[in-house]
């Protein structure tokens, strides 16, 4: 138990507060590690100005006339995609702002000093002794500019911030715009204790989501995801400080990002907009992305040549993907998710092959919720199915009952968790699952991976890895296939998401460390879609019984 809570404070500005302000409060209430009890509230220059003409004068005069274009341009952006999402329900909330009045906690105004640019702020020393006597452990920042001062030092444990983009290569901001100007295939967040050094503090959790395609969109779900681990990351700061493991950023001479120029922002609208125009095409076309799913027979799945693979051919209005394959009772068989566009939801369906056939058995498991992913493992009571179950909220397995076409429920390992594309395995007497989850109930799977372990297959008590997320990175956190076993040797094989774009490639890691305390895996190879020049991705890879199976997609016309 907890000797004690931290005692925290947030630094907001005069003004109503943010999603990430208000969401971060709330979460606080719950903790038993740790109390927000008070807030630091900064005066700004816009706190006493209301009035836009005035606001727009003092700009100019702080920035001159050019930085004034420069950001009425981008507010155009802002203002036309936040008109878009307010649209759509999932991310209503992120626009709602709170009053401060709403905070029920002692709050504590301050006037700092700001730079003539007005990116600095250092605080008086009257005011960092009304800080000081609040006895805080710690501060976070959550406020308007950059801290200096006595103010980095006035807690025991400092000051945290958010930073929305990797401290290693993005600096400054607008936070997640620049990632999709340059459409990278990742946008990262850090959590960091200030130092003087702009963005460049000590780094005490960092994770990358895939970029999105358009800039609000992709501050959305980057700040929806990143909310919960600023609570994640105070909670284990509580447990034990000692423990808290802190690293510097690349040192170096970065780029400071800042607003984008005028002629920036109207090349990041027409670039969103012919990107936006290609969507509806294809969606007035009947254009879809459409999976596949191919086999060869062959002895070492570490270096594959897939254009040698056999395409299964797909089902009218329906697609294959995600393909496990076993050798069971003397019969190679294939089973895969089984898509129907017209009623958006997946079954699984299964497929005899031979070294000269393929023959579709059909259906093998249907629910009123989506399944996919039909991950296979034997035990020593028979064959078991682990199918992506998310919609029903839950990770469960199914047992062969007749091979290979009759299954039944045999037990819910884990109940209310919202997971994807899980594998279980046995491995130094444990039983282990890895598993893709979203924290944040952002609609992004593809970030964090999570293991869970147990003593037995039939536990329902399975626990949480203390590192969980093992890795945070779109680029290699979500399972694709089967995890490997050769000579006591693990390999995992994994997605790589790309910008606007999922199920981009594969990449396959040898497991280095796997116990109740550690993780680590390290690169081995990248499995490319460069096999036909009309495919663009590729997300499942299992090899078996010296049988490969993958997927691939490509977009194609549905009737």
């Amino acid at each position: 138990m907890h000797k004690k809570k931290l005692k925290i404070g947030i630094i907001v500005d005069d003004e109503d507060q943010s999603f990430l302000i208000n969401d971060f409060y709330k979460k606080s209430l719950e903790s038993n590690c740790y109390s927000v009890v008070s807030l630091i509230i900064q005066k700004t220059p816009q706190s006493n100005n209301n009035d836009l003409l005035s606001r727009l004068i003092n700009y100019t005069k702080r920035k001159g006339f050019l930085k004034l274009i420069d950001r009425l341009a981008f507010k155009l952006i802002e203002v036309i995609e936040t008109q878009v999402l307010k649209k759509k329900k999932e991310f209503i909330d992120f626009f709602l702002k709170q009053p401060i009045s709403k905070f029920e906690v002692k709050k504590l105004y301050v006037n700092p000093e700001i730079s003539p640019s007005g990116a600095y702020y250092k605080y008086k020393n009257e005011d960092i002794n009304k800080i000081k006597n609040l006895n805080l452990d710690l501060l976070i920042r959550g406020g308007s500019g950059i801290l200096q001062g006595d103010i980095l030092n006035i807690c025991p444990l400092g000051i945290i911030s958010f930073h929305h983009g990797d401290s290693d290569f993005y600096r400054g901001g607008p936070p997640g715009f620049w990632e999709v100007y340059k459409q990278e295939s990742s946008t990262g967040f850090v959590i960091q204790r200030l130092t003087e050094d702009l963005d460049g503090g000590d780094v005490i959790f960092k994770g990358h989501i895939p970029t999105s395609f358009f800039y609000k969109l992709n501050v959305c779900k980057l700040f929806l995801k990143s909310s919960i681990f600023m609570h994640k990351t105070l909670e284990k700061i509580s447990l034990n400080v000692s423990k808290v493991d802190y690293y510097t950023p690349k040192k170096g001479t970065y780029k400071i990002y800042r607003i984008p120029k005028f002629y920036q922002s109207i090349f990041y609208l027409i670039k969103t907009s012919i990107i936006i125009s290609k969507k509806l095409l294809d969606k007035l076309f009947g254009r879809y992305y459409r999976w596949n799913v191919c086999y060869q027979f062959i002895n070492d799945w570490t270096n594959p040549i897939l254009k040698n693979s056999n395409i299964i051919e797909n089902p009218k209005n329906r697609f294959l993907a995600d393909p496990f394959v076993i050798k069971h009772k003397d019969r190679s068989v294939i089973f895969v998710e089984d898509f129907d566009f017209k009623t958006q939801k997946g079954k699984i369906s299964a497929y005899e092959i031979t070294f000269n056939e393929c023959k579709e058995i059909g259906c093998v498991i249907e629910e009123n919720f989506h399944l996919s992913y039909p991950f296979l493992f034997h035990s020593n009571d028979g064959l078991f199915m682990l199918p992506e179950t998310h919609e029903a909220n839950d990770i469960r397995i199914y047992k062969c009952v007749e091979f290979p076409h009759s299954w039944k429920l045999h037990k819910i390992l884990i109940k209310n968790v919202r997971a994807v594309d899980t594998n279980i395995f046995k491995f130094k007497n444990k039983y282990w699952l890895f598993t893709n989850l979203d924290s944040s109930n952002s609609g992004d799977y593809s970030s964090e991976l999570h293991i869970f372990y147990s003593d037995s297959i039939e536990s329902t008590n399975w626990k949480s890895h203390p590192l969980n997320p093992v890795i945070f990175d779109s680029k290699k956190a979500r399972n694709g296939g089967m995890i490997y076993t050769k000579n006591d040797q693990l390999y995992r094989v994994f997605q790589k998401q790309d910008f606007d774009m999922y199920g981009a490639s594969l990449g396959v890691s040898k497991i280095k460390q796997l116990s109740e305390e550690k993780y680590e895996e390290e690169l081995l190879i990248n499995v490319l879609p460069d096999f036909d020049k009309k495919v663009l991705g590729i997300h499942s890879l299992t090899f078996n019984s010296n049988i490969l199976v993958n997927d691939f997609v490509r977009k194609e016309k549905i009737d």
